[in-house]
């Protein structure tokens, strides 16, 4: 329980350090991404971007981590190091934008991804890339400071599923040290923007997480806050019972979350 704990708080500072509550996508793009879309599978599924086996505990999407608001959720794999964990694309889609920056004197990479029917999702803390999408991240800005900004991809660039993206997430360095210092860890955010969450429709949206979050009144109303949805309801019947069975990551919020029910 003490080593759970620890890798929650582990995982608290880092998240403290890194605001990531930019759009998706810029407005002007977002416009001319539903101008073109397609229709969804019925029901739409994704498989999972990792090993779920592997996985130790789980981020929910949609809660308070680390002092700020995060819409996304993830995953922990304490005791695998880095390079144990390969992300794989989860759905056929579009890489339309991406970022890199440093935390802990490491390079951290997050790939935007878009299929046409209106679904994207994010994939963040890739720690060594795929060759294809190093090409694609080595045109991003590198800031001196953690800025997890996005830089749009263009022209998008097509992904199959089971495509691997990464051999490596998280950090090797800062960790637990029953765990040699690794900081194992993926977030995985999926966005629906053919219709806003239902969350962000009720009435004390505006002010929910205002006591928690001090940039809360800011970013309540950002598209990556307003088309989050709960990934558990995204994924086969076999494995949201395994990601149900995992206990949360985040050792404050638990399985609290806006999005999951």
């Amino acid at each position: 329980m003490f080593l759970f704990v620890l890798a929650g708080v582990i995982l608290f500072l880092v998240a403290a350090l890194i605001r990531s509550p930019q759009e998706v996508l810029p407005p002007p793009l977002t416009k001319q991404f539903l101008n073109k879309q397609t229709t969804c599978p019925s029901p739409f599924i994704f498989k999972m971007p990792i090993n779920l086996n592997r996985a130790t505990s789980i981020l929910y999407p949609g809660q308070i981590r680390g002092g700020d608001y995060k819409a996304h959720g993830g995953f922990r794999f304490d005791g695998s190091k880095p390079d144990e964990i390969t992300v794989y694309a989860p759905i056929d889609a579009r890489v339309i934008a991406g970022a890199r920056y440093p935390v802990n004197g490491e390079i951290q990479y997050t790939f935007d991804f878009e299929n046409p029917c209106g679904i994207r999702y994010r994939l963040g803390h890739l720690l060594t890339l795929a060759p294809k999408f190093q090409a694609i991240a080595e045109k991003f800005p590198l800031p001196t400071a953690p800025d997890s900004r996005t830089t749009q991809v263009s022209p998008p660039i097509d992904v199959k599923q089971g495509e691997i993206i990464a051999t490596a997430v998280g950090l090797t360095k800062g960790g637990p040290q029953v765990y040699e210092g690794y900081n194992t860890f993926l977030d995985w955010g999926v966005y629906d923007y053919r219709q806003k969450n239902e969350a962000s429709q009720m009435p004390d949206w505006p002010t929910r997480h205002a006591s928690e979050d001090s940039q809360w009144s800011k970013y309540y109303n950002s598209e990556i806050y307003q088309y989050a949805v709960c990934w558990f309801d995204w994924i086969s019947a076999e494995d949201k019972a395994k990601v149900l069975s995992l206990p949360s990551s985040d050792f404050q919020s638990g399985k609290n979350s806006d999005f999951c029910k």
